[in-house]
């Protein structure tokens, strides 16, 4: 079965445009979807991963939102999965520690993926330089396609 991989960073709130563009590519390929986050290692162990296959819907949560970036994370990928779940298409996902673009790689890689698709942080020329930019690395480091939505994020200044 075919894989695509969706990307997204638990530190922003995922645009629905990127869900739409993977919810239409995996019911185009009849793919499953495998949503990658990735942490940083501090508090953790690098290369830890962490299995999702429940979705939970933002709004009907009761409690406030969570403050550590681990349940940040798991949130954002339970957030993700909804859409997927609700339209039938097979989707789980993927909580990893290390360094994001290398993650996201080995993780399509390690699932053979067809496609990877994410957003991007419009980062200022000063940031850039010095934190570099995710998806210019995972596009020079993947093996499959990688589709970049060039509206997401917001601007990191």
């Amino acid at each position: 079965m075919n894989t695509v991989v969706m990307a997204i960073d638990h530190q922003n709130n995922l645009s629905s445009t990127i869900s739409q563009l993977t919810l239409r590519e995996a019911m185009l390929r009849n793919a499953s979807v495998v949503i990658v986050c990735c942490l940083p290692t501090d508090g953790g162990v690098e290369g830890e991963v962490m299995e999702i296959e429940c979705a939970i819907d933002q709004a009907a949560q009761q409690h406030g939102q969570p403050k550590d970036p681990l349940n940040c994370a798991e949130t954002s990928v339970r957030a993700a999965l909804v859409p997927f779940q609700q339209s039938g298409v097979s989707a789980r996902g993927l909580l990893c520690r290390g360094e994001p673009a290398a993650v996201i790689v080995e993780q399509a890689n390690k699932l053979s993926a067809t496609m990877i698709i994410m957003g991007r942080r419009h980062l200022s020329p000063f940031n850039r330089l010095f934190k570099g930019s995710v998806s210019a690395a995972v596009l020079e480091t993947a093996s499959c396609p990688v589709l970049i939505d060039l509206s997401e994020g917001q601007n990191d200044g």
